[in-house]
């Protein structure tokens, strides 16, 4: 055999074991081999072939035979591994930062978050340098990766997801809630040694609602609250925010995050929705973010001693939440009308950006879904206000499914999606 049929029986190989993961990963329950080959369309032999050496490397595993039909063998399940490939999820956030390791099932076998409350910061982390925080970060991690490695677990690496403008070559443009920009971050020691893509953690948050996406597919995702909620399909489409001091957004379509030429779509927060409104941290007036970050908010209703906590710049989203929920007790048409106003802010925005990319569906994650179902109702009448009665009546807005740092589990994921779009490196 030449070497160029090598290659491209190895080529051919890579892609139909990418296929057949692809498969596993978006059926909802374990599915059969025979169930793989009706839906890849290859022989029962190459399926059988591909299932046996992902088995043998810990990828998949087979469940208890089940009697699918009242003739012949049972099938037997197959499933991903529990804890055996995982990828890392780091984040810094206005509120904290911290890791996290998952594996292919979404259980999360590893975690760390430090508040930016928690005594032990001994800076605030919009004034804090870049270089000690990744620091800090890669020395949380370090023990934790010697931990599983020694237990001969495949730690892919992921993604470091950070509230800011990030190129698709790695560059930290602007985190003005961070005080960070122009950061190379493609050469800091964290990000090189544990093979981090650094990415905007609205993204990062953004593939985390998508089942299937590199995490075996789910129906429902238990919240914080302890409800349930359901997951979006693989093949979504539909526009992100989330909502933070900051709000980012990202843009998926069909189930794949839109990037952009330079890595840098789905800036939403700072689409101006008043030319000649406020400063806002990144240089521009008006911007979104202004009126319906978080801190923005926050100042705009305080008290005195909101205020003073809030130029703190970091009363977290809980806090934020119930000094809120004070203001509204104390005066709640100032609170009510400060409201309204981050909602119009919001609704103008997205709907800019819905005549842009036609896109329909809407998912708001972080601070703003503690407001519940009637501030969700009220910021749907004001976005199909502004729209086509065509466009306005097939509008879909809905909290985030994965809310509880989906920016950590987004990343992680962005390491584990490695394996099934490159076989070739990681499997082979």
């Amino acid at each position: 055999m030449s070497r160029q049929q090598a290659l491209n029986q190895d080529t051919l190989r890579a892609h139909n074991i990418g296929v057949v993961l692809s498969v596993v990963l978006r059926s909802p329950d374990p599915i059969s081999r025979a169930d793989i080959a009706r839906a890849t369309g290859m022989t029962k032999a190459a399926i059988s072939i591909i299932v046996s050496d992902l088995i043998e490397r810990k990828i998949l595993v087979e469940g208890k035979p089940q009697q699918l039909m009242t003739t012949g063998k049972p099938s037997s399940p197959l499933e991903f591994a529990d804890g055996q490939w995982l990828g890392l999820g780091v984040q810094v956030h206005t509120d904290g930062y911290g890791f996290l390791l998952q594996d292919f099932n979404g259980n999360v076998v590893d975690s760390q978050w430090v508040s930016s409350l928690d005594e032990e910061l001994d800076a605030q982390l919009d004034s804090a340098d870049v270089d000690a925080v990744l620091g800090r970060l890669e020395e949380m991690i370090a023990p934790v990766m010697a931990k599983w490695a020694k237990k001969r677990r495949h730690v892919i690496g992921g993604a470091l997801a950070l509230p800011g403008m990030i190129t698709g070559d790695g560059v930290l443009i602007n985190a003005p809630n961070l005080g960070w920009s122009n950061v190379a971050l493609l050469e800091k020691p964290l990000v090189k040694k544990y093979a981090l893509t650094p990415v905007n953690e609205a993204n990062a948050a953004a593939i985390a609602q998508i089942s299937g996406y590199a995490v075996a597919a789910r129906t429902c995702v238990q919240g914080q609250d302890g409800a349930s909620s359901s997951m979006l399909p693989p093949d979504a489409s539909f526009l992100f925010l989330s909502t933070d001091v900051g709000i980012g957004g990202a843009y998926v379509s069909q189930g794949k995050l839109v990037a952009g030429d330079d890595g840098l779509a789905g800036e939403i927060g700072h689409v101006s929705v008043q030319m000649d409104g406020p400063l806002c941290r990144c240089g521009r007036f008006g911007c979104m973010e202004m009126y319906a970050g978080r801190r923005a908010v926050l100042e705009a209703c305080a008290s005195k001693e909101a205020e003073e906590r809030a130029s703190a710049h970091f009363v977290n989203a809980e806090d934020s939440y119930d000094v809120l929920l004070r203001r509204m007790e104390e005066k709640p048409e100032k609170t009510q009308a400060v409201m309204r106003s981050a909602s119009r802010a919001m609704a103008s925005a997205i709907v800019s950006a819905m005549n842009i990319v036609d896109i329909t569906r809407v998912v708001i994650g972080g601070f703003w879904t503690r407001f519940g179902s009637a501030w969700l109702e009220q910021l749907r009448e004001d976005v199909v206000s502004q729209l086509h009665a065509e466009h306005a009546a097939r509008v879909d807005i809905l909290f985030a499914p994965m809310d509880d740092h989906a920016g950590l589990h987004g990343a992680a994921e962005w390491g584990l999606r490695r394996v099934i779009d490159d076989v070739a490196q990681y499997v082979l």
